[in-house]
């Protein structure tokens, strides 16, 4: 960048040396050293508009790889469904051509036991049917002959009717599936267009991208100076944090020893006390006889439980009742350990990972290793920081590159939001899950893509945010 900044301040400044021969007066000096000033501004400006435009376009490729990623899962997810609608349309196709031809059959032996009493009844009707039996047992069998034979054109209709409802109903099912089938292959063509796209627009950029060369490299090293800048005053105010509870416990405990030997040493004093007090009492009595031997039994003071040990016994038989099988217990309390694969996303509305956690060459940049301590999400202009889980606010910074940085303390464990503006939180602030911290900033020269920086930690340990969120 210096050697093209050098490059540029000399052919700006050739047109401006003086010609042999020519004067030169103070007001050409003047004007001279103006225009120099004038196009070294405009040098500046057109380094810093591309490395600007450099940055806008490394956002882009990383929006655009998050986009691909989700299309590809969605894509693969798709067809997996696809594949199975598929499996079951044919076998409900096959119940439906069952159930069909189960209905013709029954069809086709109904129509033909209909033809057949027709035919009968056509030769004779049902009451010169039975009277022109021979014998009254004769006529009682043709009775029972023609009672069965409506019961059983009876259980046929009925057959033929539960067919055509089964296959009713199987056929719906195969109409429905086949909309199911055909909605998903319409989706599923419309992601792979999206696939299409989003890797042509990739592909140019990344042509683009690596024209660029040194505004490339500038760009990915600020960025990993700037996230380097981020994880050293996290680590030092975490470190101060510890240094300030570690303090906080040795005051406490010199406070508690010293309260201890106070109150030994108010115990001895008392002790003592009652000695010199038990060696008065003796010397100013006379020579005791037996009644007043009886009368100081029964007029001295009993000893006294000690308050500690009626604390202690008290203890005890909560613990005994507690013990008792089917006293009820309060449950246990959850943490921010049990609740890990369980957080909410820390955005308010859409929320697109583009950049994941850990150390990993760059996608398309091989040369370039990128070292995240956390994830980046993006999201819709307008989008809240919320915390995910109750806590304290214990610090809030403002860092360049990260506009607002909030720290959330949940015991032993952290979460970090960073690119927040309008806050609406404060250092020491309790915070509950779900409650905004403030507003992600939109950036407007990059069409506002609105961007967090999100990170868990066990102290200093940096923990993946994707394995904690849901």
């Amino acid at each position: 960048m210096l050697r093209d900044l050098l490059i540029l301040l000399i052919i700006t400044l050739l047109p401006a040396l003086p010609l042999e021969g020519k004067k030169r007066t103070a007001n050409t000096v003047k004007q001279e050293k103006r225009e120099v000033n004038r196009r070294i501004e405009q040098t500046r400006g057109k380094i810093k508009s591309n490395l600007e435009q450099t940055r806008r376009q490394l956002a882009q490729f990383e929006s655009l790889g998050a986009e691909i990623s989700m299309a590809d899962k969605s894509i693969s997810a798709l067809s997996h469904k696809v594949d199975s609608v598929t499996a079951r349309e044919k076998a409900l196709a096959d119940t439906v051509e069952i159930s069909r031809k189960r209905v013709d059959a029954l069809k086709a032996s109904y129509a033909e036991s209909l033809r057949s009493i027709r035919r009968q009844r056509q030769l004779s009707s049902a009451t010169t049917f039975i009277f022109s039996s021979r014998s009254f047992s004769e006529a009682r069998r043709r009775m029972r002959y023609l009672r069965e034979l409506s019961n059983w054109q009876t259980e046929k209709a009925t057959d033929l009717h539960e067919a055509i409802k089964i296959l009713e109903v199987r056929q719906n099912e195969l109409d429905s599936m086949r909309r199911t089938l055909a909605a998903s292959l319409s989706e599923l063509k419309i992601q792979k267009g999206k696939l299409v796209k989003a890797r042509s627009e990739s592909n140019a950029l990344v042509g683009k991208l690596r024209r660029q060369g040194r505004q490339l490299n500038q760009a990915l090293n600020e960025q990993q100076a700037r996230n380097k800048r981020l994880d050293d005053e996290l680590n030092r105010i975490i470190e101060e944090e510890a240094r300030a509870a570690a303090e906080a416990e040795r005051q406490r405990r010199i406070a508690a020893e010293k309260a201890a030997k106070e109150a030994e040493a108010a115990e001895a004093a008392k002790k003592a006390q009652t000695v010199q007090n038990n060696k008065k009492q003796t010397g100013n009595s006379a020579s005791p006889k037996k009644g007043g031997e009886k009368n100081n039994k029964t007029t001295a003071t009993p000893p006294t439980i000690p308050e500690t040990k009626a604390a202690a016994s008290k203890q005890k038989r909560q613990k005994e009742i507690a013990n008792v099988p089917g006293t009820p217990r309060k449950p246990a309390a959850k943490t921010f350990e049990q609740a890990k694969g369980r957080l909410p996303m820390p955005v308010t509305g859409p929320a697109v990972i583009v950049s994941d956690f850990g150390r990993h060459a760059h996608e398309e940049f091989s040369k370039v290793e990128v070292q995240n301590n956390g994830i980046d999400i993006e999201t819709s202009p307008g989008a809240s920081a919320v915390a995910v889980y109750p806590g304290t606010v214990s610090m809030v910074i403002v860092m360049d590159g990260f506009h607002n940085v909030v720290l959330v303390r949940h015991g032993e464990y952290l979460t970090v939001y960073a690119g927040i503006t309008d806050l609406a939180v404060h250092k020491g602030q309790q915070v509950t899950a779900g409650q905004a911290l403030g507003r992600i900033y939109s950036d407007p020269a990059d069409g506002n893509r609105t961007r967090l920086h999100f990170e868990v930690r066990r102290e200093k340990e940096k923990l993946n945010p994707s394995l904690w969120l849901r």
